[in-house]
Protein backbone atom coordinates (compact mmCIF):
# COMPACT_ATOMS: atom_id res chain seq x y z
CA UNK A 1 0.00 0.00 0.00
CA UNK A 2 1.18 3.37 -0.54
CA UNK A 3 1.80 5.66 2.24
CA UNK A 4 0.51 9.50 2.59
CA UNK A 5 4.03 10.51 1.23
CA UNK A 6 3.56 8.71 -1.56
CA UNK A 7 -0.01 9.70 -2.62
CA UNK A 8 1.36 13.34 -2.22
CA UNK A 9 3.86 13.11 -4.53
CA UNK A 10 1.56 11.40 -6.83
CA UNK A 11 -0.84 14.10 -6.40
CA UNK A 12 2.05 17.10 -7.02
CA UNK A 13 3.00 14.59 -10.17
CA UNK A 14 -0.29 14.65 -11.75
CA UNK A 15 -0.77 18.47 -11.00
CA UNK A 16 2.94 19.65 -12.64
CA UNK A 17 2.09 17.08 -15.08
CA UNK A 18 -1.60 18.97 -15.80
CA UNK A 19 -0.68 22.59 -15.55
CA UNK A 20 2.20 21.30 -18.35
CA UNK A 21 -0.25 19.54 -20.70
CA UNK A 22 -2.79 22.84 -20.28
CA UNK A 23 -0.15 25.23 -21.09
CA UNK A 24 1.45 23.18 -24.27
CA UNK A 25 -2.10 23.63 -25.50
CA UNK A 26 -2.54 26.72 -24.61
CA UNK A 27 0.73 28.40 -26.19
CA UNK A 28 0.18 27.39 -29.52
CA UNK A 29 -3.83 27.53 -29.55
CA UNK A 30 -4.80 30.81 -31.14
CA UNK A 31 -7.07 33.25 -29.01
CA UNK A 32 -10.70 32.74 -30.33
CA UNK A 33 -12.44 36.03 -28.40
CA UNK A 34 -14.88 38.27 -30.63
CA UNK A 35 -12.18 41.06 -32.08
CA UNK A 36 -9.25 39.35 -30.83
CA UNK A 37 -6.25 40.96 -33.30
CA UNK A 38 -4.79 37.03 -33.13
CA UNK A 39 -7.85 35.34 -33.49
CA UNK A 40 -8.16 33.83 -37.20
CA UNK A 41 -11.50 32.90 -37.08
CA UNK A 42 -14.75 34.10 -38.35
CA UNK A 43 -14.93 36.74 -35.71
CA UNK A 44 -11.26 37.41 -34.78
CA UNK A 45 -9.60 40.96 -36.34
CA UNK A 46 -6.66 38.96 -37.62
CA UNK A 47 -6.84 40.27 -41.42
CA UNK A 48 -7.41 42.95 -40.35
CA UNK A 49 -4.14 43.17 -38.80
CA UNK A 50 -1.95 41.62 -41.12
CA UNK A 51 -3.42 44.23 -43.94
CA UNK A 52 -2.85 47.35 -41.75
CA UNK A 53 -0.22 46.41 -39.50
CA UNK A 54 -2.08 47.20 -36.43
CA UNK A 55 -0.87 47.46 -33.14
CA UNK A 56 -2.78 46.35 -30.16
CA UNK A 57 -1.79 48.92 -27.43
CA UNK A 58 -3.50 50.06 -23.80
CA UNK A 59 -1.61 53.17 -23.62
CA UNK A 60 -2.31 56.74 -25.81
CA UNK A 61 0.08 59.05 -24.98
CA UNK A 62 2.76 57.53 -26.92
CA UNK A 63 0.83 57.61 -30.59
CA UNK A 64 1.75 60.41 -32.99
CA UNK A 65 -1.71 61.79 -33.80
CA UNK A 66 -1.00 63.56 -37.31
CA UNK A 67 0.72 60.34 -38.86
CA UNK A 68 -2.10 57.57 -37.00
CA UNK A 69 -5.19 56.34 -36.66
CA UNK A 70 -7.06 54.73 -33.02
CA UNK A 71 -9.66 52.16 -33.55
CA UNK A 72 -12.31 51.30 -30.48
CA UNK A 73 -13.70 48.37 -31.73
CA UNK A 74 -16.74 46.43 -29.66
CA UNK A 75 -15.87 47.67 -26.38
CA UNK A 76 -16.85 45.57 -23.54
CA UNK A 77 -15.39 48.04 -20.47
CA UNK A 78 -15.52 51.77 -20.08
CA UNK A 79 -12.96 53.93 -20.93
CA UNK A 80 -11.23 55.50 -17.62
CA UNK A 81 -11.63 58.84 -17.29
CA UNK A 82 -7.17 59.36 -18.09
CA UNK A 83 -8.21 57.26 -21.22
CA UNK A 84 -10.53 59.68 -22.30
CA UNK A 85 -8.38 62.68 -21.79
CA UNK A 86 -5.48 60.81 -24.08
CA UNK A 87 -8.38 59.91 -26.80
CA UNK A 88 -9.41 63.36 -26.28
CA UNK A 89 -6.20 65.03 -26.89
CA UNK A 90 -5.21 62.68 -29.56
CA UNK A 91 -8.39 63.69 -31.68
CA UNK A 92 -7.53 67.61 -30.90
CA UNK A 93 -3.98 67.47 -32.10
CA UNK A 94 -4.92 66.05 -35.52
CA UNK A 95 -5.60 62.30 -35.14
CA UNK A 96 -8.28 59.64 -36.45
CA UNK A 97 -10.63 58.02 -34.18
CA UNK A 98 -12.28 55.30 -35.14
CA UNK A 99 -15.32 53.85 -32.80
CA UNK A 100 -17.31 51.01 -33.90
CA UNK A 101 -20.04 49.37 -31.44
CA UNK A 102 -23.45 48.38 -31.91
CA UNK A 103 -23.87 47.78 -27.81
CA UNK A 104 -24.02 51.45 -26.73
CA UNK A 105 -20.79 50.92 -24.59
CA UNK A 106 -19.04 53.46 -26.75
CA UNK A 107 -21.61 56.18 -25.56
CA UNK A 108 -20.03 57.27 -22.44
CA UNK A 109 -16.61 57.67 -24.72
CA UNK A 110 -18.97 59.78 -27.62
CA UNK A 111 -20.54 61.70 -25.14
CA UNK A 112 -17.14 62.65 -23.22
CA UNK A 113 -15.35 63.62 -26.53
CA UNK A 114 -18.84 66.08 -26.30
CA UNK A 115 -20.50 64.15 -29.58
CA UNK A 116 -24.13 65.24 -30.57
CA UNK A 117 -24.43 61.21 -31.60
CA UNK A 118 -25.40 58.19 -29.93
CA UNK A 119 -25.86 54.40 -30.68
CA UNK A 120 -28.77 53.15 -30.39
CA UNK A 121 -28.12 50.18 -29.24
CA UNK A 122 -31.44 48.03 -30.54
CA UNK A 123 -31.19 45.75 -33.30
CA UNK A 124 -31.00 46.88 -36.72
CA UNK A 125 -32.54 44.20 -39.65
CA UNK A 126 -33.40 44.70 -43.31
CA UNK A 127 -35.73 42.65 -44.83
CA UNK A 128 -34.61 43.42 -48.97
CA UNK A 129 -30.66 45.08 -48.72
CA UNK A 130 -29.01 42.25 -46.79
CA UNK A 131 -26.17 39.88 -47.23
CA UNK A 132 -27.17 36.05 -46.32
CA UNK A 133 -30.01 37.27 -43.87
CA UNK A 134 -31.73 39.72 -42.48
CA UNK A 135 -29.66 40.36 -39.65
CA UNK A 136 -26.68 41.20 -41.79
CA UNK A 137 -27.76 44.46 -43.68
CA UNK A 138 -26.22 45.73 -46.85
CA UNK A 139 -25.80 49.55 -46.78
CA UNK A 140 -26.05 51.35 -50.24
CA UNK A 141 -27.01 54.85 -49.48
CA UNK A 142 -23.44 55.85 -48.79
CA UNK A 143 -21.76 59.16 -49.48
CA UNK A 144 -18.65 58.77 -52.30
CA UNK A 145 -16.84 62.01 -50.04
CA UNK A 146 -14.32 61.40 -47.80
CA UNK A 147 -13.59 58.15 -45.80
CA UNK A 148 -16.35 56.64 -47.95
CA UNK A 149 -14.62 57.53 -51.06
CA UNK A 150 -15.35 54.73 -53.56
CA UNK A 151 -17.24 53.04 -51.57
CA UNK A 152 -20.48 51.52 -52.99
CA UNK A 153 -21.46 49.11 -50.41
CA UNK A 154 -20.90 48.32 -46.71
CA UNK A 155 -21.89 44.78 -44.71
CA UNK A 156 -22.85 44.78 -41.26
CA UNK A 157 -23.27 42.16 -39.16
CA UNK A 158 -25.99 42.52 -36.23
CA UNK A 159 -26.01 46.13 -36.11
CA UNK A 160 -27.62 48.96 -34.59
CA UNK A 161 -27.97 52.72 -35.70
CA UNK A 162 -26.79 56.22 -34.91
CA UNK A 163 -28.92 58.96 -33.61
CA UNK A 164 -27.32 62.03 -34.68
CA UNK A 165 -28.00 65.55 -33.14
CA UNK A 166 -24.37 67.35 -33.65
CA UNK A 167 -25.43 69.80 -36.43
CA UNK A 168 -21.53 69.68 -37.53
CA UNK A 169 -21.85 65.59 -38.29
CA UNK A 170 -21.93 64.53 -41.47
CA UNK A 171 -23.30 61.46 -41.99
CA UNK A 172 -22.15 59.10 -44.79
CA UNK A 173 -24.03 56.39 -45.16
CA UNK A 174 -27.45 55.34 -44.23
CA UNK A 175 -29.62 52.03 -44.06
CA UNK A 176 -32.51 51.26 -46.60
CA UNK A 177 -36.40 52.31 -46.26
CA UNK A 178 -37.16 48.56 -45.21
CA UNK A 179 -34.46 48.46 -42.59
CA UNK A 180 -36.09 48.15 -39.04
CA UNK A 181 -35.09 47.93 -35.35
CA UNK A 182 -36.09 44.40 -34.54
CA UNK A 183 -36.99 45.62 -30.45
CA UNK A 184 -38.95 42.25 -29.37
CA UNK A 185 -36.38 40.35 -30.80
CA UNK A 186 -38.38 38.02 -33.44
CA UNK A 187 -36.51 39.03 -36.39
CA UNK A 188 -39.66 40.60 -37.96
CA UNK A 189 -40.78 43.72 -38.71
CA UNK A 190 -43.98 44.90 -36.13
CA UNK A 191 -46.26 47.98 -36.71
CA UNK A 192 -44.83 49.53 -33.69
CA UNK A 193 -40.90 48.74 -34.67
CA UNK A 194 -39.30 52.30 -36.28
CA UNK A 195 -38.33 51.81 -40.06
CA UNK A 196 -35.58 53.21 -41.89
CA UNK A 197 -33.88 54.90 -43.66
CA UNK A 198 -31.08 54.91 -40.18
CA UNK A 199 -27.99 56.86 -39.98
CA UNK A 200 -25.08 54.37 -39.86
CA UNK A 201 -22.24 55.71 -40.37
CA UNK A 202 -20.87 59.81 -39.52
CA UNK A 203 -18.03 61.81 -38.95
CA UNK A 204 -17.09 64.57 -37.06
CA UNK A 205 -14.52 67.12 -36.91
CA UNK A 206 -12.82 67.84 -33.61
CA UNK A 207 -9.91 70.44 -33.51
CA UNK A 208 -7.54 69.20 -35.78
CA UNK A 209 -8.47 65.83 -36.51
CA UNK A 210 -11.76 63.73 -36.51
CA UNK A 211 -13.77 61.17 -35.47
CA UNK A 212 -15.57 58.62 -37.32
CA UNK A 213 -18.51 56.52 -35.78
CA UNK A 214 -19.98 52.92 -36.98
CA UNK A 215 -22.53 51.44 -35.56
CA UNK A 216 -21.41 47.71 -35.71
CA UNK A 217 -17.93 46.44 -34.59
CA UNK A 218 -18.13 43.54 -37.11
CA UNK A 219 -17.64 45.24 -40.54
CA UNK A 220 -13.49 44.47 -40.69
CA UNK A 221 -13.62 41.07 -38.84
CA UNK A 222 -12.13 37.80 -40.57
CA UNK A 223 -15.64 36.73 -42.28
CA UNK A 224 -16.85 39.98 -43.36
CA UNK A 225 -13.94 42.07 -44.57
CA UNK A 226 -14.29 41.16 -47.82
CA UNK A 227 -17.78 41.75 -48.02
CA UNK A 228 -19.50 44.26 -49.88
CA UNK A 229 -16.55 47.14 -49.73
CA UNK A 230 -15.59 47.12 -46.51
CA UNK A 231 -12.28 46.48 -47.37
CA UNK A 232 -12.08 49.82 -49.14
CA UNK A 233 -13.96 51.35 -46.13
CA UNK A 234 -10.76 50.25 -44.21
CA UNK A 235 -8.20 51.34 -46.72
CA UNK A 236 -9.95 54.09 -46.83
CA UNK A 237 -9.69 55.49 -42.73
CA UNK A 238 -6.41 54.03 -42.90
CA UNK A 239 -4.63 56.29 -45.45
CA UNK A 240 -1.23 54.94 -45.33
CA UNK A 241 -1.64 55.95 -41.72
CA UNK A 242 0.00 53.72 -38.44
CA UNK A 243 -2.80 51.75 -37.37
CA UNK A 244 -3.85 51.11 -33.64
CA UNK A 245 -6.37 49.03 -31.79
CA UNK A 246 -7.54 50.22 -28.53
CA UNK A 247 -7.46 47.34 -26.23
CA UNK A 248 -7.93 49.02 -23.04
CA UNK A 249 -11.52 48.36 -23.45
CA UNK A 250 -12.07 44.32 -24.16
CA UNK A 251 -12.84 41.81 -20.99
CA UNK A 252 -10.22 39.26 -22.21
CA UNK A 253 -10.90 35.48 -21.45
CA UNK A 254 -9.31 32.90 -19.02
CA UNK A 255 -7.74 31.44 -21.82
CA UNK A 256 -6.31 34.73 -23.99
CA UNK A 257 -4.88 35.83 -20.01
CA UNK A 258 -3.31 32.23 -19.20
CA UNK A 259 -1.68 32.38 -22.91
CA UNK A 260 -0.49 36.00 -22.91
CA UNK A 261 0.96 34.75 -19.55
CA UNK A 262 2.75 31.61 -20.88
CA UNK A 263 4.01 33.62 -23.89
CA UNK A 264 5.66 36.29 -21.28
CA UNK A 265 7.20 33.52 -19.93
CA UNK A 266 8.50 31.90 -22.62
CA UNK A 267 9.47 34.90 -24.02
CA UNK A 268 11.58 35.89 -20.40
CA UNK A 269 13.04 32.17 -20.66
CA UNK A 270 14.08 32.67 -24.56
CA UNK A 271 16.59 35.42 -23.71
CA UNK A 272 19.78 34.50 -24.02
CA UNK A 273 20.80 35.19 -20.84
CA UNK A 274 18.44 33.05 -19.03
CA UNK A 275 19.12 30.38 -21.90
CA UNK A 276 22.89 30.21 -20.51
CA UNK A 277 22.08 29.80 -17.10
CA UNK A 278 19.26 27.05 -17.72
CA UNK A 279 22.04 25.33 -19.57
CA UNK A 280 24.46 25.90 -17.13
CA UNK A 281 22.30 24.06 -14.61
CA UNK A 282 20.82 21.63 -16.53
CA UNK A 283 24.70 19.62 -17.45
CA UNK A 284 25.53 20.59 -13.52
CA UNK A 285 22.29 18.62 -12.46
CA UNK A 286 22.75 15.97 -15.16
CA UNK A 287 26.36 15.45 -13.84
CA UNK A 288 25.11 15.49 -10.24
CA UNK A 289 22.66 12.74 -11.15
CA UNK A 290 24.72 10.24 -13.29
CA UNK A 291 27.63 10.51 -10.99
CA UNK A 292 25.40 9.64 -8.23
CA UNK A 293 24.08 6.89 -10.47
CA UNK A 294 27.61 5.26 -11.13
CA UNK A 295 28.59 5.52 -7.81
CA UNK A 296 25.39 3.42 -6.74
CA UNK A 297 26.14 0.82 -9.38
CA UNK A 298 29.33 0.89 -8.18
CA UNK A 299 28.32 0.00 -4.48
CA UNK A 300 26.07 -2.24 -6.16
CA UNK A 301 27.82 -4.30 -8.58
CA UNK A 302 28.57 -7.22 -7.21
CA UNK A 303 24.73 -7.63 -6.14
CA UNK A 304 23.98 -7.28 -9.54
CA UNK A 305 26.50 -10.07 -10.47
CA UNK A 306 25.01 -12.30 -7.73
CA UNK A 307 21.46 -11.30 -8.68
CA UNK A 308 22.51 -13.10 -12.51
CA UNK A 309 25.00 -15.59 -11.57
CA UNK A 310 23.90 -16.40 -7.64
CA UNK A 311 25.83 -20.09 -7.93
CA UNK A 312 28.60 -17.81 -7.64
CA UNK A 313 30.87 -17.13 -4.55
CA UNK A 314 30.09 -13.94 -2.98
CA UNK A 315 33.07 -13.32 -0.74
CA UNK A 316 35.73 -14.17 -3.55
CA UNK A 317 33.51 -11.59 -5.74
CA UNK A 318 33.98 -8.95 -3.24
CA UNK A 319 37.85 -9.91 -2.40
CA UNK A 320 38.01 -9.46 -6.05
CA UNK A 321 36.27 -6.14 -6.33
CA UNK A 322 38.48 -4.52 -3.19
CA UNK A 323 42.06 -5.86 -5.31
CA UNK A 324 40.12 -4.13 -8.22
CA UNK A 325 39.85 -0.94 -6.68
CA UNK A 326 43.00 -0.63 -5.30
CA UNK A 327 44.76 -1.23 -8.77
CA UNK A 328 42.52 2.62 -9.94
CA UNK A 329 44.07 5.47 -9.78
CA UNK A 330 42.73 7.98 -6.95
CA UNK A 331 40.03 10.27 -8.40
CA UNK A 332 38.67 7.60 -10.74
Amino acid sequence: MRGPRSSLKLMAFSALLALLTVSAISAPTPPSDDLHPLNPYWNGLNDFLNITNAKAINVIETVAPQSSVIFVIGPSLNHSQDHVEALRSFVVEGGTLVIMDESGVANSLISALGLGIYIDGRPMLDAVFYHRSWVMPKVVDVEDCGVTRGVESIVLNKPSILVVKDPDAKVLAKSSSFSFLDLNGDGQPQANEPVGPFAVLAEVKCGGGRVVVLSDSSPFINSILNCGDNLKLLKNLVEGKAVYVDAAVWQTTIHSSYREAISTIYRALSSSELKYCVAILAITAIYALTSKRRLNERIDEVEEVMRYHPDWDERLLRALKEERDNLEPRGH
